[in-house]
């Protein structure tokens, strides 16, 4: 029985940048195909060329062994290929039952018959313990909701071939064991599925077969039982030697980060933060866990200005900085790393060096009055060579880059400053393992140098590996303080599901 889907010889260009050279891939019906590689290998741009968000410039799709041009996701769709994409594709205006059925809406004459979709996203939300209310607007929804939303609307369409880009990125423990479940599932019942992920512990439990790309070409194509993690690490980094490394406690100072009985309403009036206390010292990192939705992303918005605060105190450096403005807040000595690096992080349409320049204004970029383009590309270029930011040059435009291309790019604009405190949030969500180990490197270089890191992550291993202070968050409260150990990944989920003291 041949593979229903093929993809022969395919390359796509940007530009002088080769993103996917000459790559094959197949995908059998009842599987779930593993699809690896470093920020920049080309994963997600060999699966845009499927999905018809880009044209390949070389290379045939093949379904059932006859060649198809995919135009368009409306085209791909057609064919029975549908996508959950990394970065979110939602229209924030729209409610979650309009972004699901966007496109696609069942009508009764003019009209569209609203209940019916929200029955049916209430019906999937149920079935596949993905929650969301299909009558809040998307734009109220913190990022794991929205990352619900397009899971979601993926499961809606009637597919046979189902691209998931890093679809447990902001998932709870237990939504990402339900959620293997669901997609084991669907490859039992013949679909099949492509799975880009940077966990390596998630592929060996769910994935049949696995294909490792690198600096956009195929490197390896194997069954997953052929290969250990070991391998995988090797493969996917180029690099035999690999392997994380184990980060010491630090030594606490002075506060530079102080939180005081913190209230923060949502846009319906409802406290997601509820009287939040916390302070941060130099020489120590932070850790902040939580499950999606309980107030740690209004949190971090409160702490840098982009949130009203409704009642409390927030002190940077022993300013009061309570209610000011992000330029405010950053002048007194705090950089943010958002968890939204698209939407929040990054001015698509500028370039690289522009992105990195917006952030280092009060730097020495030029005469009092006019900046310096060549000032602006040596700290470009230097700090790209720095955080290993892969661009063409620092004229590319952001949106060109890669996911994790375009989070180490805020990373390079954000701990390159000579900040005293550093608010990050999901700072290595969708980066590869040497990646992901180079930034919690630098934020542990940072806490060794005396700064004061706040580190707001759901992804619990993360945490419990690099804070030197663990606090967990339910319903806008902080529950669960741990200190002067690091706890168990279990403990640490245990106090997320339960939520209380």
């Amino acid at each position: 029985m041949q593979p229903p889907l093929k993809m022969r010889d395919i390359v796509k260009r940007f530009g002088t940048m080769t993103a996917v050279d000459h790559v094959d891939l197949e995908i059998n019906a009842g599987e779930v195909h593993a699809l690896l590689g470093e920020n920049g290998a080309g994963k997600s741009t060999l699966m845009n060329c499927l999905f018809g968000l880009i044209r390949p410039d070389e290379g045939v799709i093949e379904l059932d062994g006859e060649a198809v041009e995919v135009t368009s996701p409306k085209r791909a769709l057609a064919l029975g290929i549908g996508m959950v994409h990394q970065h979110f594709k939602l229209v924030p205006s729209l409610t979650v039952a309009e972004n699901v059925f966007l496109g696609t809406e069942a009508h009764a004459g003019p009209f569209v018959k609203e209940a019916e979709q929200i029955r049916t996203v209430e019906r999937l939300s149920a079935e596949y313990g993905l929650e969301v209310k299909p009558r809040d607007k998307v734009r109220s929804l913190s990022v794991g909701a929205q990352q619900r939303v397009e899971i979601l609307r993926a499961l809606a369409k009637d597919v046979r071939i189902l691209v998931l880009d890093e679809p447990t990125a902001v998932l709870t423990p237990a939504e990402t064991e339900r959620f293997f479940e669901v997609v084991r599932g669907f490859a039992a019942s013949g679909l099949a599925v492509v799975l880009i992920s940077h966990h390596l512990s998630e592929v060996r439990r769910i994935a049949d077969r696995v294909t490792v790309l690198r600096r956009g070409k195929r490197v390896a194509a194997n069954r997953i039982d052929e290969v250990t993690n070991a391998d995988l690490a090797a493969l996917i980094t180029g690099n035999d030697d690999f392997a994380p490394s184990t980060v010491e406690m630090g030594t606490p100072g002075e506060v530079r980060l102080k939180v005081d009985d913190l209230r923060l309403r949502s846009a319906r009036g409802l406290d997601v933060v509820d009287g939040v206390s916390l302070e941060v010292r130099s020489g120590e990192i932070v850790g902040v866990l939580g499950i999606a939705g309980n107030g740690q992303t209004e949190l971090v918005e409160g702490i840098t200005g982009l949130r009203a605060v409704v009642g409390g105190t927030v002190s940077v450096a022993g300013t009061d900085v309570t209610g000011g403005s992000p330029a405010a807040v950053r002048a007194a000595g705090l950089v943010h790393i958002p968890e939204d690096r698209i939407g929040r992080g990054m001015a698509g349409y500028w370039s690289v060096a522009d992105n990195i320049a917006v952030g280092r204004l009060d730097d020495a970029l030029g005469s009092d009055r006019f900046l310096s383009r060549r000032r602006i590309g040596g700290l470009a270029t230097a700090l790209m060579g720095r955080f290993d930011v892969r661009a063409s040059s620092p004229r590319q435009l952001a949106k060109r880059l890669s996911g994790g291309n375009a989070q180490k790019m805020v990373l390079a604009r954000e701990l390159s400053k000579d900040a005293g405190v550093v608010v990050c949030a999901e700072p290595t969500r969708g980066l590869d393992i040497a990646a992901t180990a180079f930034v919690r490197n630098e934020l542990v270089t940072r806490r060794d140098a005396g700064g004061a890191v706040l580190l707001v992550s759901s992804e619990i291993e993360e945490v419990t590996q690099i804070a030197d202070r663990v606090l967990v968050m339910s319903a806008g409260r902080i529950v669960a303080e741990y200190s002067g150990r690091r706890p168990t990944e279990a403990e640490v989920g245990r106090a997320m599901l339960e939520g209380k003291k």
